[in-house]
């Protein structure tokens, strides 16, 4: 009853609650350069952008660089975005890009990302909506539509830019939110040690588990994709063995989504082996459902149905695996 509850606030908060106020006018103007080559493609309208590139050796990008910076801001980005047949380059960041980042200081082309959208592979007409944070000390702050050594076609409109600031009730109902579900996963997992299996590295796992998991979905989204993208790297480059494993059309992070409730299911089942499964099994379904409402309120964090069905189905085959085998912790 209190995860069904939680579940409707959390919902009825998300839909009816705004969380952002505009506080100026669009900071993106009609004016952009362009960089390309070769028979790479930039087509730019009023209310399209359209690049192309053939070239995995090049970056194709229409950019233009924001004249007025709100600095020290909340800003929201908001566009729809499309890719077709977009094939990576040899790092994680060579995709197609809709970015904005500020420059690392004023003698060196060099720039940090603020906020960045990357897509691969072919994507239908999808709104994308982001807010971050000016620092006061920013340098120059360009905005850019881009295929990075990447090759394929990328379309962006109805793109904005805009200072926002966040709204004293959406805050609270936010924190409140997030504390309640806090409480509702420590009873949860409290409760899994009111069992007659009491051995303590069971016990112990089972924390772990619980840990990593709440670690996990608690990430704002730029340091998850910061972490990805340098395991990314680290497999690419640690031994030649692994270059099979980094070309593969695995995303990391689904493939961390199965194996952790996976683990997570299998010590459950372990620990509680006298109750009944599919008592456990709802433990599980509680656990994917309310990690991924939870995603509502971290920065940067989507809730997806496809990673509650990943996460309940790796819990699913833990609870097999742990019914199959024989049990080692008698």
């Amino acid at each position: 009853m209190l995860f069904i509850l939680l579940t409707v606030i959390t919902l009825l908060a998300h839909l009816y609650l705004e969380r952002f106020q505009p506080t100026g006018a669009d900071l993106l103007t009609a004016s952009w350069s362009t960089r390309t080559s070769g028979k790479n493609q930039i087509d730019i309208g009023k209310d399209l952008i359209r690049i192309s590139s053939n070239d995995p050796e090049t970056i194709t990008s229409a950019f233009q660089y924001l004249q007025q910076v709100p600095y020290g801001q909340l800003v929201m980005f908001s566009a729809e975005i499309k890719s077709h047949d977009v094939i990576k380059g040899e790092r994680p960041w060579n995709t197609a890009r809709v970015a904005i980042t500020q420059k690392v200081n004023e003698t060196h082309d060099q720039y940090l990302p603020l906020v960045v959208q990357s897509l691969i592979g072919t994507n239908e007409w999808k709104t994308y909506q982001e807010h971050f944070y000016i620092p006061p000390d920013a340098k120059t702050v360009r905005f850019s539509v881009e295929l990075h050594h990447a090759t394929g076609l990328l379309e962006i409109r109805n793109w904005r830019l805009y200072p926002v600031i966040q709204l004293t009730p959406y805050s609270w109902s936010r924190d409140i939110i997030l504390y309640a579900w806090g409480v509702f996963f420590m009873i949860l997992i409290g409760s899994c040690f009111y069992t007659q299996q009491k051995n303590f590295l069971l016990r112990f796992l089972l924390v772990s588990f619980f840990a990593v998991i709440i670690i996990g979905i608690s990430l704002p989204g730029d340091i998850k994709t910061f972490i990805f993208e340098n395991i990314d790297i680290q497999i690419d480059s640690a031994n030649p063995l692994f270059s099979p494993i980094s070309v593969l059309p695995w995303d990391l992070s689904k493939v961390g989504h199965f194996v952790f409730f996976l683990g997570f299911g299998l010590v459950l089942r372990l620990t509680a082996k006298n109750t009944g499964t599919w008592k456990v099994l709802t433990i599980i379904i509680m656990m994917a459902c309310g990690t991924e409402l939870v995603q509502i309120y971290i920065d940067g964090r989507t809730p997806l149905v496809s990673d509650a069905f990943i996460d309940t189905t790796g819990g699913t085959l833990g609870i097999f695996f742990a019914r199959v085998a024989a049990y080692p912790f008698r």
